[in-house]
């Protein structure tokens, strides 16, 4: 009976007060020359890619999407991240981008969350026009962060 009492009396851990979507991601949306929604048709692979003292680690983010039209990429816990975006294994373009770490500490039962503040971003021009880093503040709400600029062919449509 003691055991039971005190499992009502005292509260348990409040997980429920965490965000449920508690990572930032970096939030790229495809548009053409003209600002408008564009979707790559073709198989698009991403690999990230940050420097760790002397070595470097690579990972597979994104493996042979077609029809993509926009990308949410986590940022490494360094402060530079690299994506490289890899057309059909024909071609490939490198996104660069720099950034401060901000460590969010919302509560105990929760832990730490990690935000972003860009600082600087460049790309290869290989199949990309340009990148716009159109919010530079990444945290756990989805919003565009950049733009990535392709120079689409008009077809007179």
């Amino acid at each position: 009976m003691s055991v039971l009492l005190s499992a009502i009396l005292i509260p348990a851990c409040e997980v429920e007060n965490c965000p449920p979507n508690a990572l930032s991601f970096a939030h790229f949306t495809f548009v053409d020359q003209y600002g408008r929604s564009v979707v790559y048709t073709d198989t698009l692979s991403v690999y990230g890619q940050t420097d760790y003292g002397d070595s470097v680690v690579q990972d597979t983010l994104v493996n042979r999407e077609m029809n993509v039209g926009e990308l949410s990429l986590p940022l490494s816990y360094g402060t530079q991240t690299r994506f490289i975006l890899r057309y059909n294994s024909r071609t490939q373009d490198v996104i660069t981008i720099t950034h401060r770490n901000i460590p969010y500490f919302m509560n105990l039962d929760c832990g730490t969350m990690m935000f972003y503040e860009v600082t600087g971003a460049e790309t290869t021009s290989r199949m990309l026009d340009s990148l716009v880093i159109t919010n530079p503040n990444i945290d756990n709400n989805e919003k565009e962060n950049f733009k990535i600029y392709f120079t689409v062919t008009d077809t007179g449509e």
